[in-house]
């Protein structure tokens, strides 16, 4: 497709916004080679966005079914606002601290203890299959141990993250 095809009336963009860092919009009108007139879904502003050609422009969003996806992979666009977007999501509003991108586990520090690393859990995740279940370290474990007993071949976790963002709370349940 065209930028002229994409970029129509009602299509749905992130705009960047100085503390919000992106916000979600809607074209008003199509695109016009240099200009793009937008209606901030929040507050309703009206916002006419400059283009400097079609390489810089706003990220399409995601369609509302695939917002909150397990797996960033899923998603139709795959780009800093859509990946922030479905992070957010998923913490916020579901409390889920985990999400895949593909064979990655990506986690969310929730700054306090949850009560999902426990004997249950460990057995719910036991012969499952990635993917199968919600995402969880469990499941990444899981993986791994049956590759390891399927193909005889050494697996490698590897868990990084900034310092101080307690990484080991999942590595040492019993």
């Amino acid at each position: 497709m065209t930028t002229k095809e994409l970029y129509t009336k009602d299509a749905r963009i992130w705009v960047e916004h100085p503390e919000k860092v992106w916000e979600s919009a809607t074209v008003t009108s199509d695109y016009r080679s240099g200009t793009l007139i937008a209606k901030i879904d929040q507050s309703g502003e009206i916002r006419q966005i400059k283009i400097k050609d079609d390489s810089h422009m706003p990220p399409l969003r995601n369609p509302s079914i695939l917002i909150g996806q397990n797996d960033l992979t899923s998603l139709s666009y795959l780009h800093e606002p859509a990946v922030l977007h479905n992070l957010r999501v998923r913490f916020c509003d579901r409390n889920a601290i985990y999400t895949y991108c593909g064979i990655v586990l990506v986690a969310i520090n929730p700054y306090c203890d949850l009560q999902i690393y426990g004997d249950e859990t460990i057995m719910a995740y036991r012969g499952q299959a990635m993917g199968d279940l919600d995402p969880h370290i469990f499941a990444v474990s899981e993986e791994a141990y049956t590759k390891l007993e399927r193909e005889r071949r050494d697996q490698s976790i590897i868990v990084s993250g900034e310092s101080g963002a307690v990484r080991r709370c999942p590595l040492s349940t019993p």
